[in-house]
């Protein structure tokens, strides 16, 4: 696996511990169709939530939120109505969230976690 990949799926799993902390249940990892993939897919006090995680292993190319282009949030508010379409779930409200997870050391806190930030209900 790459290196690339391998930071991805750290981040992936930093974030759903992160939202399963704030009573979110994590219904899908990778959930993917023929239009793109969801990184998370979460209910948080009824609404359904895609999760985009971005993850970097330090500052270097930018705050990793940055990468999340128009388009990328368009496509994930599209895979969001699909999923919601598949799991009968359409009248649910539904959002877009970004985290973004920072892994190197001179981005961590005082006792080593890696940074996390949680943008909610996203749109461009």
């Amino acid at each position: 696996m790459r290196a690339k990949d391998r930071t991805g799926l750290i981040g992936e799993e930093l974030a759903a511990d992160h939202l399963r902390g704030l009573g979110q249940v994590v219904l899908e990892r990778r959930w993917r169709t023929g239009r793109g993939e969801v990184d998370l897919i979460t209910v948080d006090d009824g609404e359904l939530v895609a999760v985009e995680v971005k993850t970097r292993r330090g500052r270097g190319y930018g705050h990793p939120a940055e990468s999340v282009s128009a388009e990328k949030l368009r496509r994930l508010h599209l895979l969001l109505a699909d999923y919601a379409a598949q799991a009968g779930a359409l009248r649910c409200p539904r959002r877009v969230d970004v985290v973004a997870v920072i892994l190197g050391a001179a981005q961590t806190d005082h006792h080593g976690a890696p940074s996390i930030e949680h943008l909610r209900g996203v749109y461009r």
